[in-house]
Parts: structure tokens; sequence; C-alpha cells
């Protein structure tokens, strides 16, 4: 299967196993149960534009002479002449004229045996003339008169009909190398209109050009759209502008999460998996900068391990006794299992527990901020929302006087006597 046999109907790949025709009019590849389905091309409105084409080519084909009908004037499945509320098309390949009727009859050239090999994209420029971009979902040609969508991330464009039948880009998988369609193409995306300079729409100049700033201007220069009404997608009210300031325009998780909270807030999806908070809890949250539920689990963690602490203490301080209490050991696996639990949940919620209280922040710092002015209101986001690791010594003393306090209450408790 080439790319370009994609059935221009259900815009599915035709394999080798299907049963394909061409448009006698335009040439278009299409499965044949759709075309019976639909009765017609889907590029049926072009059809006198490729006619005429046609019938040039037809006039200009060396060998029309051992036709029935060498003028092109009469059809050459039934050997009639052509009246003139005749439906007439030609064979994309060699021109010959048929009866629309007929050739539905046949879906097939009588010539077909003498066709040149039609031409095929090979993922390489075109050695008969320079190829043009096609789309990466169904290899059509890009330039065909639909609308278009680019991938935030690569640039990759894509009809606007193939996102919306698999909304995701067609080469996601080469993310993580850097991929740019731009420059593996060598041809420009076209720009948006140009904009006025304002601090809303603009990058600073001077800031260096990198991978991450390359996806930040994607993002505030060609905002996600909306498939239905074209209007920017938001996140729960919050401006895509506004949620890659908060991440942090130079983070190199930004894009991640970005697409992570897009998703979320527009499909309602709830569950992804996220080790570090799994593995890290409290810390990843100090680092996040979501300090009040950073406090909350840091002594909620807290609470719970005290008595796998304590009994911990006994042990080491007289481990031949081996008389503990009943009570507290029972204790000690309810609440390990009780942390067990809760790190599950934040395994499978937490980008969405991220996501809720990073848009609280965002509208809250916009009502704080609504009279201020864009570069103000842009600093503050940055200022609160992009990680620090500054805040992780924040979690880390707070755990330590946890502890001391801890072991100062079983010293003088008498637990180790």
């Amino acid at each position: 299967m080439n790319r370009t046999d994609i059935c221009r109907i259900c815009v599915e790949p035709i394999t080798d196993d299907d049963e394909k025709i061409y448009c006698p009019d335009c040439g278009a590849p299409m499965h044949k149960d759709c075309f019976e389905m639909k009765g017609e091309c889907p590029n049926v409105s072009k059809h006198i534009w490729f006619a005429e084409m046609r019938k040039e080519q037809a006039e200009r084909t060396p060998g029309k002479s051992d036709r029935l009908f060498p003028d092109g004037d009469g059809c050459e499945i039934c050997g009639k002449p052509f009246s003139e509320n005749d439906e007439r098309v030609y064979c994309p390949d060699c021109g010959a004229s048929m009866h629309r009727y007929c050739y539905n009859l046949t879906h097939s050239c009588p010539y077909e045996g003498t066709h040149t090999p039609r031409p095929r994209a090979t993922g390489r420029a075109s050695i008969l003339s320079p190829r043009k971009p096609v789309c990466d979902r169904c290899g059509r040609e890009l330039d065909n008169g639909e609308e278009k969508v680019y991938c935030p991330v690569c640039g990759t464009p894509v009809h606007r009909i193939c996102w919306d039948n698999e909304p995701s880009c067609p080469n996601e998988f080469r993310h993580d190398s850097g991929y740019d369609w731009e420059k593996e193409h060598g041809q420009p995306v076209p720009e948006p209109a140009e904009e006025p300079d304002t601090a809303d729409n603009k990058l600073d100049p001077m800031m260096p050009i990198t991978s991450l700033e390359s996806f930040s201007d994607k993002i505030l220069n060609r905002p996600i759209v909306s498939p239905q009404d074209g209007e920017e997608l938001t996140c729960r009210g919050v401006k895509q502008a506004e949620l890659v300031h908060f991440l942090g325009m130079h983070n190199f998780s930004t894009p991640r999460f970005f697409s992570l909270f897009m998703n979320m807030a527009n499909s309602g999806k709830v569950v992804s998996f996220n080790i570090s908070a799994w593995l890290f809890m409290p810390l990843y949250h100090f680092y996040r900068r979501m300090t009040g539920p950073a406090f909350i689990m840091t002594l909620a963690s807290f609470i719970l391990t005290v008595p796998t602490f304590i009994t911990q203490i006994i042990y080491m301080n007289d481990p031949g006794n081996g008389n503990f209490d009943p009570s507290l050991i029972a204790l000690a696996n309810i609440t390990s299992y009780i942390m067990l639990f809760f790190r599950i949940i934040l395994l499978l919620f937490n980008d969405y527990i991220y996501m809720r209280w990073s848009v609280s922040k965002i509208l809250a710092l916009r009502e704080r901020y609504k009279d201020a002015t864009s570069e103000e209101y842009y600093a503050a986001l940055e200022h609160s929302g992009n990680p620090r690791m500054a805040y992780v010594l924040i979690g880390l003393g707070l755990m330590f006087i946890l502890v001391y306090f801890l072991n100062v209450f079983i010293s003088a408790s008498g637990f180790l006597n």
C-alpha cells in the first residue's frame, strides 16, 4: 500500500485486500463499497475543471486513432456516440471518453492494460516534479483547499477533518527527538496575520531560542482551537497563554503538563500516571509549588507513619525483646495500608489534582491583577507556578522538625523504658 492510497470518502487506508477504484473525472482513489454507498466522488464540485483538462489530454494522447472514437465523440465502452444530454467522463490515465453510466457499470477504462503505471509518493521528492507537502494523517495534499490545523509541539499540519477523526499529532512519537516539521520539509508553515506588538502576543526578542521557547511561541501565536466553532480552547476558563506562563515558559515539563491539562479539561479525563508523585510525595508537591496540598500531605503522611516509626525505634533499642504491644502492631499495619492507598490515589489522580489547583491559582491571580498591566500579570503567573527546588528544602526542613519533635515525645513519654 502507498501513502496516496487513501479512500477520499472514508479517509481510511486502502489495503491490498480492498477492492478499489479511481474516479474517472479526477483520479481520486476510493473503496468500491464507499463509492457505491455515496454514489459520487467527494471532489464532484471540481469535476468540470478535471473534465476540461482530461479532454485536452485526450486530444494529445498518442494512439487515439486505435480507439472506437479517436476524436473523443463517443463512448469507448458501449461504442455509441455521445448525445447532447449524455454525461461524459474521461479516464485519468489515457483520456479515453466514456458515458458515466457505462463507467459506473465497469469501474475501469477499456484500455487499462495499456496504461502507464501511476506515480506514487515514496516519502522523497518526486523525480518527475517537486513533491508537494501532504497531510501525514491521510496522505492527501495539504494545500487542497481544506482547512488545516497545526501541532503546537512540532508544527505538523494536518487537515482539520483528519484531526477531528483522530485528535493527535501523527508525528507525536518523534517529539522527544526535537522533530520540527518546517525544518524537515524545508517549507515554512503559513504564519498567522501580524498582530499588534503587545506583551500579550509577543515574546521577548532578546530571549534565547530553544525547543521549549519554540513550544511556548507556537501556543502564544497559534493556540489550539475548537473544531466545532473555531474558538480558542481553554482549560476550565484559563487561556492557553496564561497556562503556559504559569507552568513555566522555560520549564522542560511544560509541554507535557500543558497537553495533559488541556486534554483533561476538554475531554473529561481524570486518570493519568505520575510516578514522581508516588515516589517523592510530598516533596514532589513542594517542588510544584503546591504549598497548601504539600503541607497537608506532609502532616497526613507523618501521622500515618508514626505507629510504624515508634515500632521501629522500640525494636532498634531492644531487638531481642520481641515483646511488642499487639495494639501498636495492629495500628502500624492499618496505617501502612492507608498510606499505600493514599499513594495509589496520587499515582492515578495527581495530575488532575494539579490541574484543578493550577486553574484555581490562575483565576485568583487574574482577579488580583485585573487592574495591572499584562507584563505584571504574566510575571506573577511565572512567579507563582514555576517549579522551584528551594521549596523542596522547605519540605525537607518541615519533615526533620516533625521527626525531631516525635523523638522528643517518645523520650519523654517513656516508650523506651
